[in-house]
């Protein structure tokens, strides 16, 4: 009897433990942001992908995750934009018109969700993370290559890096997604960097850009200061001369108003206030102190 029930919990263990590891190996995760392709050797590729969350599938089932929430691409030589202190270069060296530059580039990505069964039977089963790493990045690296030459080194390195980078943007858009089911959000150039005797030649350049600009402007201000000299000038002349016009009529209007009167009337009164009267006749003058 005891040994029948040994038996009988021996077999229950075992089953729990099949039933347990079946269950382990059944259960898949689809991470957040990511969607899930099935296969199976017995039914091949399912056309239905697994959202987020956890999926009982099968012990016999594959799941491979692609994400189609974007995700980004680190091209650099500075281990800062990975966020680490020690990272492999992989800065892309790209031609452009007049020499060659070092681009370090950020590139935001994302897989096309209804594409993601046809990447993985195109690429025998691999996953997004496989596909970006072995074949993606290096197409991302040609293409760069094909669109900055249509760039002189001057505009990548300065003056238009902007319409560089939605060039690069549209470019790869272009040719990733038939290629790849890939969408780009965004290439962005974060740092351009030459080698020493183009950086030289660039840099003298853009001084003599600003040389010429700040002469420009010099010359501008020069003339905006003698228009308002002459003004400031003409104002002072137009002033002095209604002054000049103001005394002159002044003195006419003075002159105007001395009559013999005025003049008689004025010596009146200084004789009355300084006491003296004369009084003249035929042949006397008579005078009163």
């Amino acid at each position: 009897m005891k040994n029948r029930i040994k038996a009988m919990v021996c077999i229950v263990a075992a089953i729990a433990v099949i039933a347990g590891t079946y269950t382990v190996k059944s259960l898949k995760v689809v991470e957040q942001g990511e969607v899930g392709v099935v296969y199976s050797a017995k039914d091949g590729i399912q056309n239905e992908t697994l959202s987020p969350g956890w999926h009982f599938v099968g012990p016999l089932h594959k799941v491979k995750t692609f994400p189609v929430s974007q995700q980004q691409l680190v091209l650099s030589s500075n281990p800062e934009d990975y966020n680490e202190k020690k990272h492999a270069d992989w800065h892309v060296d790209a031609p452009a018109n007049g020499g060659m530059v070092s681009l370090n580039m950020t590139v935001n990505y994302n897989f096309i969700a209804d594409r993601v069964v046809d990447l993985y039977k195109k690429f025998n089963g691999k996953d997004g993370e496989a596909i970006v790493e072995e074949m993606v990045q290096n197409s991302i690296i040609a293409y760069v290559k094909e669109v900055t030459p249509k760039f002189s080194v001057m505009e990548i390195y300065s003056t238009k890096r902007s319409d560089v980078s939605r060039a690069i943007t549209e470019y790869l858009n272009e040719r990733l997604e038939p290629e790849y089911g890939i969408n780009i959000s965004s290439a962005l150039i974060i740092d351009t960097q030459l080698d020493k005797e183009l950086k030289k030649k660039v840099q003298a350049k853009e001084q003599a850009k600003q040389d010429a600009e700040k002469a420009e402007l010099d010359k501008q201000t020069a003339i905006a200061q003698a228009e308002t000299d002459k003004v400031k000038a003409e104002a002072e002349a137009a002033v002095a001369v209604a002054k000049a016009k103001g005394e002159a009529e002044a003195n006419r209007l003075k002159s105007e108003s001395v009559t013999k009167e005025l003049i008689d009337m004025t010596e009146a009164e200084a004789r009355l206030k300084h006491g003296w009267v004369t009084v003249q006749g035929a042949s006397t003058v008579v005078k009163d102190k």
